[in-house]
């Protein structure tokens, strides 16, 4: 199951034009969320592996919060620009511009959040969005209630 996880966030990645497709498992520990990079599809290197973020902290922890999709076209044009060191993914890949979605369960509960990044600035059409993120609610997050199922 793992394998097929891997290969949709590689086809997102190639269909998409992403450097980077990276995908978060959230872990509910006596109320408290940990959330660590599960999938990564184009990283430079390894030390994605070793992030772990408690609530609240990095994209994932501000797309938790809102509950919703964020997009970032020039990251050098936000806040985000001058506090790096608070988003360790997109400073470790060297990251200008992403699209991070939250991956729902049935029960509306966020499972997940899906990163998706470029080295490089780059305007998202609505057209562009609206095809990713057809992909994200039908493809990859049935792909990970699969997985979740499987795994229980």
């Amino acid at each position: 199951m793992v394998e097929k996880t891997e290969s949709v966030l590689m086809d997102m990645k190639e269909t998409f034009d992403f450097d980077i497709v990276a995908l978060t498992d959230v872990k509910n520990r006596r109320g408290q969320y940990m959330v660590k990079w599960k999938y990564n599809v184009g990283s430079t290197n390894e030390r994605w592996r070793k992030i772990a973020l408690p609530t609240g902290r990095g994209v994932p922890g501000a797309v938790m919060k809102s509950g919703k999709t964020m997009v970032v076209q020039d990251i050098s044009e936000t806040e985000i620009a001058t506090s790096l060191f608070r988003y360790p993914i997109l400073r470790m890949e060297r990251l200008k511009s992403f699209v991070a979605f939250p991956i729902w369960n049935d029960d509306e509960e966020v499972i997940g959040i899906l990163l998706m990044g470029n080295r490089r600035e780059r305007a998202f059409n609505e057209a562009e969005y609206k095809a990713i993120k057809q992909y994200v609610e039908t493809t990859l997050r049935q792909q990970i209630l699969k997985e979740l199922m499987v795994n229980e």
